[in-house]
Parts: structure tokens; sequence; C-alpha cells
């Protein structure tokens, strides 16, 4: 059995990002299903403390209906209720955007597009968590769009500081944001083996987004459950490098998952090519991660990676976010004892 996450898949080319596409696209789009969604996503990281930040906003404009917030860990979590800060809000109303186009959530949190597509500061206090946030992200490289115009990442520097129970964390480095809007998610599970969204910020000039299955050929824990194409394995990667935008001509990627904890990755090895010949393998360690329910059909671990690109002994911080599913999960996780 195989299946395609519509919202996943890309072309081979790129599109081209649009000034204001920083800012809601909502009930103006032609989708007109209530699953179509719009979404942001942006991410930081202090990598000495170990500490991962997560802040999504999820909106279903036809429903009129945001589902955002942010979590914040130190190292890995069983439950995410145990990261040392969580605040989400699943029902709240889209009525989230001021006149300008900035954002202020139902838990307080705070997004200012300071110069659209290019900068933004983020804000969020919690007294009763002890908890302050306070960030720019600027970009570093172009928003780097797919082919079907409704869906980049990009390249942020991110600069700022959290405050937790009376400790300053300051970081200032790179991560990927994400960005989409105008396509249906559906909430449905699907019968296929993790999805996963791996990326790295080498540097201004060397940074990836690549995401999809594992190489059944490397013996996967999934191994004999599902049957998927070769050309069914990646959904949607990039790679730029010295100001080129460069898709993947091959593509064979391996997850290690850690089965006595719920199955979350603990490290990848992705061999690939570039479009231009150029071959790369890119290994990730997973230093922290939280299995986040994303939504209640799904199950999302998210968390810090470190990266080394083998052929030029880079490396740097990422992200690893990967969805499973029930007929997946089930199939897998070792019963309790």
């Amino acid at each position: 059995m195989s299946e395609v996450i519509e919202w996943t898949k890309s072309a081979l080319g790129f599109g081209t990002p649009g000034p204001n596409d920083d800012f809601y696209h909502g009930r103006t789009l032609p989708e007109k299903h209530p699953e179509m969604t719009e979404t942001w996503y942006w991410g930081f990281n202090e990598p000495v403390s170990g500490m991962h930040g997560f802040i999504h906003i999820w909106t279903h404009p036809n429903l009129h209906l945001c589902t955002a917030g942010l979590f914040v860990h130190f190292g890995s979590k069983r439950e995410q209720l145990a990261c040392e800060l969580f605040d989400f809000r699943n029902f709240a109303p889209d009525t989230i955007f001021d006149a300008a186009g900035n954002i202020t959530l139902a838990n307080g949190l705070t997004v200012e597009f300071e110069k659209p597509m290019e900068r933004m500061r983020i804000r969020y206090t919690n007294a009763d968590r002890d908890f302050t946030l306070d960030m720019v992200q600027e970009a570093v490289q172009p928003a780097i769009m797919r082919s079907n115009d409704q869906h980049f990442e990009q390249t942020m520097r991110s600069l700022g500081k959290v405050a937790f129970e009376g400790r300053d964390y300051s970081f200032d480095n790179l991560t990927i944001r994400d960005r989409s809007w105008g396509e249906r998610r559906p909430e449905g599970g699907h019968k296929m083996p993790p999805y996963t969204w791996m990326n790295g910020a080498f540097s201004k000039d060397f940074a990836f987004c690549i995401s999809g299955l594992d190489d059944p050929d490397r013996n996967p824990e999934w191994a004999g459950l599902y049957d998927i194409p070769r050309d069914k394995l990646m959904s949607d990667a990039w790679v730029y490098r010295d100001g080129r935008q460069l898709r993947l001509s091959r593509f064979s990627k391996i997850t290690k998952r850690a089965t006595e904890c719920g199955l979350r990755p603990v490290s990848h090895v992705i061999d690939c090519m570039l479009e231009d010949g150029t071959e790369l393998q890119l290994v990730g360690e997973v230093t922290g991660s939280v299995p986040w329910h994303c939504w209640q059909n799904a199950l999302c671990h998210t968390g810090l990676t470190r990266w080394t690109c083998t052929q030029t002994g880079e490396t740097c911080w990422g992200e690893t976010q990967e969805v499973q599913w029930n007929d997946y999960v089930y199939r897998v996780c070792r019963p309790v004892a």
C-alpha cells in the first residue's frame, strides 16, 4: 500500500515569492473547502543549553478558526506538557491580524512584520511560567517557493533571548521558517510510514530543507509493512548553495527511531544528488525532541538536530519534524509491558 499526501508534494521547479506573502490570504483564496488551511512557522534555539523553540500558527480561513501557540523544551520530553513552556489555543477565531497585518494570538504572542518578507519581531510573556521571549528574525536568503506558489521556506538569522525561571538564554544563529496557504489538509489518517521534514543552515550561503520517507532498501523498522514506489519517497526538497536554488535529482534517507520511547527520531542519514550533479550526504543527530499532537489523528515529533555535511565537514543546527499516523504507530510501537 502507498499514499501521497497532497499538501507535501512539490514539482521540480520553483515559484516566485511576492512582497505580501507574509500576510493573511485567508478567505480571498479560490479554495472554499473547510479543510483549506494557512500556516506560519518560526523556530529558534540555543544549542549549548539544548533549548529548542517552536511557534506555529494554523488557520482554517473558511471556518474562521485559528489554532496557534508555542512551546519551548530543553532536551527530549516524553509528553508535550513536559515542556518547560507549552501554550496553545486550539479553538480561537482567526481575527488575529491588525490593520497592518501584524499578529496577536489569543495567548498574547505578537508578530510584527517590521519589513515584510525580510524582518519580523516576535514577543511573548507568560508570568505564570516565569517565561519571556523577545526575538527578531531577519532573512539571510530569499524565500524559496514551491512551484505552486502556495508554500515557501526561508533561512533567517534568529537573534533574541528567552528568560525562564530567572535565567537568560540568548541566541544568535540561523533557522529556517515555513509558510503556506490555500491548500487542503485533511485530518484523516494515512496508511503509510512516517513523513520527515528536515532542515539546516550551515551558513548564509549553504542551507537545505528536505522532506520525505525512509528508503525501504535501507531496512527501516517498517520494512515489509508498506509498499512505497521509489519515485514517491521524496516529497519536497531544496538546497541553497552560493546563491543558487537547487532541486534534488536523487534522494535516499534512513531515520533511526527510539523504539523504547514512542518512536521518536534520533538520527538521520540523507544521501542525495543535486540537479547540477553534486552529491551530498547529510547526517543528523536529534539532540532533543517533543511528541507534539498537532491534530488528533497525527503525531509530530519536533526537535533540535545537529547536522554534518560529510563532503565539506561543515556542521550546523537545524530541525526535525516527523509526522506519524495511527496505522504506522499501531503496527510498530511496542505494547506496554
